[in-house]
């Protein structure tokens, strides 16, 4: 995680230098895609708004006023819960029981905006309440699998569902690093060490990776996979190099890899055709724009502020030697 701002220098010619272009334009359209849902009357989801917050506070300074504008944009969707959802009604197992709009899910509260807001509070821009908020949220979740991981939302429909693993590594991680800043109760172990205990059985050689969820039996994709393994680098470092290694043996070059690129700098030049496939490929609508482009501006500023003075001219050749 980047503890503190940074204004990045131009780009030079090189490998790296088409990470920070394609930041940059995929923040430009996103930005532009948020204006014109906003002039419809329409709401953006918090989900969207995190990212480009994000992408501000590297590039601008988390206390610059361009990064005001998203911090407080990123106040507005939450829930009265406290948590962050999705802003409309959504039916997550698809069984009838549609959650309403204001329900908090636990995948965006933790991970999709719980890493800006995490980012944020190092760089001196998010006030540790609004850490505190999300940890409190987190711990009041009524339990999946009689209290062996996090339930899916903070809906009653989600209670006492069978654990979804990506849900529990990303809440794990997020009270551990709230606790580690001492903006959690040290009370919040217990429940981190019992989370990631259940991650840990669950995880599956034969795989390389984990199931989507308790019961299933085929791995999960790598849009899923990734945030276990960004999250297990952290609470568990011995599994996560492990599975580290296995998903990228098993998804190579996927998009879904810029997430990880920190941990494993040689996979840049692997993931970047498919990232940057995505993040150009033709939008019809605004929301079509932010679900294509905007979560990638700050991961691959990200990537190339951890990456780029140890390969500086590109990773082919520091995977071949590895």
């Amino acid at each position: 995680m980047l503890t503190t701002a940074v204004l990045l220098v131009p780009a030079q010619p090189g490998s790296w230098a088409r990470y920070e272009r394609l930041a940059d334009r995929s923040y430009t359209e996103s930005e532009r895609a948020v204006a014109q849902v906003e002039s419809a009357g329409g709401v953006v989801r918090a989900q969207f708004i995190a990212p480009l917050a994000w992408y501000s506070g590297i590039r601008f300074g988390w206390r610059s006023a361009r990064t005001r504008i998203w911090l407080d944009k990123l106040a507005a969707p939450r829930t009265p819960a406290g948590g962050y959802g999705l802003s409309v009604p959504f039916d997550a197992y698809r069984d009838g029981s549609v959650n309403p709009a204001d329900t908090g899910y636990t995948i965006t509260g933790a991970w999709h905006v719980g890493r800006a807001l995490m980012a944020g509070y190092d760089g001196g821009g998010v006030p540790a309440e609004r850490i505190r908020q999300v940890a409190g949220w987190l711990t009041r979740l009524r339990p999946a699998a009689g209290g062996r991981c996090p339930a899916y939302s903070d809906s009653a429909h989600d209670a006492g569902r069978p654990c979804v693993w990506n849900v529990s590594a990303v809440a794990a991680w997020f009270l551990a690093e709230a606790a580690r800043r001492g903006l959690a109760p040290g009370s919040v172990w217990g429940l981190i060490r019992a989370w990631r205990a259940e991650l840990a059985a669950a995880y599956r050689p034969d795989l390389g990776g984990w199931p989507y969820a308790a019961g299933g039996s085929a791995a999960q994709d790598a849009w899923h996979n990734v945030p276990v393994v960004a999250s297990m680098a952290a609470l568990d470092p011995a599994l996560g190099r492990v599975a580290l290694a296995a998903h990228l043996d098993r998804f190579p070059g996927s998009a879904a890899n810029a997430d990880l690129l920190p941990l494993d700098c040689a996979e840049a030049d692997r993931a970047f055709p498919a990232i940057e496939r995505t993040a150009t490929r033709p939008a019809r609508t605004p929301l079509e724009t932010l679900q294509s482009r905007a979560g990638y501006p700050p991961l691959l500023l990200l990537a190339e502020l951890g990456c780029a003075d140890r390969y500086p001219v590109g990773s082919s050749g520091a995977r071949a030697g590895r």
